[in-house]
């Protein structure tokens, strides 16, 4: 993993955190959520995505916390040996939400101006995203798009029916229309097709 920002100096950088309420920043579900901290763990930037995970135990007004004190501890170690030099500037840490749900962190150090990047892996918010996009290019109705859903979650079609509420016949009928949408024939094929969607850009 790799990003790149530019900066003038140390010295003339205007400080983040004045920056944070007037940055622009896109829907929490168009990307990923990130967070922008020093050394000692205060935040000088995050982003909409960030700030809406305080709930789930990551994050807070102006430090950087967790639920996981594995992670955590994970995470103060990386950063001291980080600053010493004796850690790369790159890693990924996995961390569990206060839910339970597994994610990662890819955390990047930026030496230029001693601070550090954290992005959230979230592969349920990740298919989510995927979701949308599919439903969007290939021109699903609701219905489809629900029932897409439940065929990327594992279901059946007959399972899918009971949380719809409609017949199963209903529901292959539903299949059948996303299978000549997406160009597949099968649920597994339908199911990589999501997974590995690529947005074309506009």
């Amino acid at each position: 993993m790799s990003l790149h920002f530019s900066v003038s100096s140390h010295a003339n950088y205007p400080p983040l955190s004045a920056r944070r309420e007037t940055m622009p920043e896109p829907a929490c579900h168009a990307s990923k959520p990130v967070f922008v901290i020093d050394a000692n763990l205060n935040i000088q930037f995050s982003n909409r995505g960030a700030r809406a995970l305080s709930g789930e135990g990551l994050g807070a007004p102006d430090r950087f916390t967790a639920a996981d004190k594995e992670f955590m501890a994970r995470l103060h170690s990386w950063l001291k040996r980080c600053r010493t030099g004796s850690m790369a500037g790159e890693t990924r840490l996995p961390l569990a939400l206060r839910c339970g749900r597994q994610v990662a962190i890819d955390a990047v150090h930026l030496e230029s101006i001693d601070l550090f990047v954290l992005s959230v892996d979230d592969p349920e918010v990740a298919m989510g995203r995927k979701l949308d996009q599919v439903a969007e290019a290939c021109g699903l109705t609701p219905t489809e798009e629900r029932m897409l859903a439940l065929i990327v979650e594992g279901l059946d079609t007959i399972v899918a029916a009971k949380r719809l509420g409609i017949a199963p016949t209903t529901a292959r009928t539903h299949l059948q229309r996303l299978f000549a949408k997406t160009g597949t024939a099968r649920q597994s094929e339908l199911v990589r097709f999501v997974a590995t969607y690529v947005e074309e850009p506009r």
